[in-house]
């Protein structure tokens, strides 16, 4: 008959093998059924409130890994995209020889930060190092970390924040939530990859947006113009549109403009309006403002042109054409301040096609051809920062907003629907007579 296993061994007994055996399938049963029971109670947890397992198990654990990660590969990650610098040390051993080894000096990781979404990186360059030297890293390190996105910011001399996108909200088609509000600063437009909202400043600002067919150039007009329609309604924003595709794409919501330009002719009479509302709000400003704030009798003129290549390039009549080149550079110019600003949309980014890029202030890319297009768009070195040429077809509206200061932000517009139009069209638009112009 065998001895009982659980009994305490004399320290005279010779050594058991079967002991050992014993206390290590006992423990490992004890762990198995630990591991086991507490996997069984957090698969119940998440099926019977996945609300709160997030809140209180999923989001704790996942921002203590992102901490986690940072730490312990900082050296390694450091080393691999060439941060790293390496020494020769001379020393000698306990026999008194000389012997070589090799320090490393690192970039210092002062400190992390996470939210749901995002992990931010608080670097020191080393010495010899600059702060240019660790943005060229950030690409290498935004892979290395699994993050879909990063930027970077310099907060002080020769220390960097950079910012890691971990897990993007912009996976999910949203419609746009009727608008309610009179604005006529900024407008919303959907959500940052942060889950944040995203709102577009338009006072002040001219905003070019590019992408290919199908990028879903559409969302971010109807964003614009059907957001402002609370505005329109309260006569504190004029719209005037360009559409000389036949006038397809505003006619949806044509109750919404005070003028719609559909022909080339009737596009360069528009501009050259433009030129004199802003020629007399110049005169009348002169020695007593310098920003325009808008009112019923001196509304905010916002110009939507849904092709712009149409009012640049692709006029077939040469002289209307040079008229409506010259007449949009003038306004892009000097409208910002007077109250008349551009929002304007565009497939083709050559140069050809839009010689005056540098005067739009905010640039939106949405999905691009490739990164040669990105470089045109949006200017060197942003291709890394907005690879507009890397959204999927799948996800239009999806794309980057690159602010007056150079900041990055990777966005997607909420989808407005026909239906939804008309009925905003609707609800604040007001009737016009053909042809009818904005006046003040």
């Amino acid at each position: 008959m065998n001895p009982d296993p659980y009994t305490s061994l004399d320290p005279d007994t010779p050594f058991r093998l079967d002991h050992v055996l014993n206390f290590l399938t006992t423990l490992g049963l004890w762990v198995a059924i630990l591991v086991g029971g507490s996997a069984a109670a957090l698969i119940s947890w998440r099926l019977h409130s996945p609300e709160t397992y997030e809140e209180r198990f999923a989001t704790p654990v996942r921002l203590l890994r992102w901490r986690l990660w940072a730490y312990v590969s900082w050296h390694r990650l450091c080393k691999r995209c060439g941060l790293s610098a390496s020494e020769q040390i001379a020393r000698r051993d306990n026999q008194g020889r000389q012997v070589a080894s090799t320090r490393w000096l690192h970039p210092k990781l002062l400190g992390t930060d996470v939210s749901q979404t995002t992990l931010r990186l608080t670097v020191r360059a080393r010495m010899g190092q600059t702060v240019e030297d660790l943005e060229r890293a950030v690409p290498a390190i935004r892979d290395a970390a699994g993050a879909h996105s990063a930027r970077a910011a310099v907060v002080s001399p020769g220390t960097l924040r950079i910012e890691l996108v971990m897990r993007e909200q912009l996976s999910t088609v949203d419609h746009a939530a009727p608008p309610t509000a009179v604005t006529t600063t900024r407008v919303a437009l959907g959500r940052c990859e942060d889950g944040s909202a995203w709102a577009l400043p338009l006072r002040g600002r001219h905003t070019l947006t590019v992408g290919c067919s199908g990028a879903g150039k559409g969302s971010v007009f109807w964003g614009i113009t059907g957001g402002l329609g609370p505005a329109v309604a309260a006569g504190m924003v004029h719209l005037v549109g360009i559409d000389l595709k036949y006038g397809i794409e505003l006619s949806v919501g044509a109750r919404l403009f005070t003028k719609i330009a559909t022909t080339e002719a009737d596009a360069v009479e528009t501009l050259a309006g433009l030129e004199k509302l802003m020629d007399k709000r110049g005169n009348e400003m002169a020695g007593r403002t310098r920003a325009h704030r808008p009112t019923k009798t001196s509304p905010l003129v916002v110009l939507l042109i849904d092709e712009l290549a149409g009012v640049t390039a692709y006029m077939s009549d040469p002289t209307l054409r040079k008229g409506a080149a010259a007449s949009l550079s003038r306004i892009l110019t000097k409208g910002r301040a007077l109250g008349i600003v551009v929002a304007a949309f565009l497939q083709d980014p050559r140069k050809e096609v839009l010689p005056m890029r540098g005067l739009f202030t905010q640039t939106i890319a949405l999905r691009l051809r490739s990164r040669d297009e990105v470089t045109m768009v949006l200017g060197d070195g942003l291709a890394d920062k907005a690879p507009a040429h890397r959204i999927s077809p799948d996800r239009p509206g999806t794309g980057y907003v690159i602010a007056e200061d150079g900041h990055t932000t990777k966005v997607r517009s909420d989808f407005w629907s026909d239906d939804q139009i008309r009925s905003t069209a609707k609800q604040y638009g007001r009737s016009r007579t053909a042809g009818g112009q904005s006046s003040e």
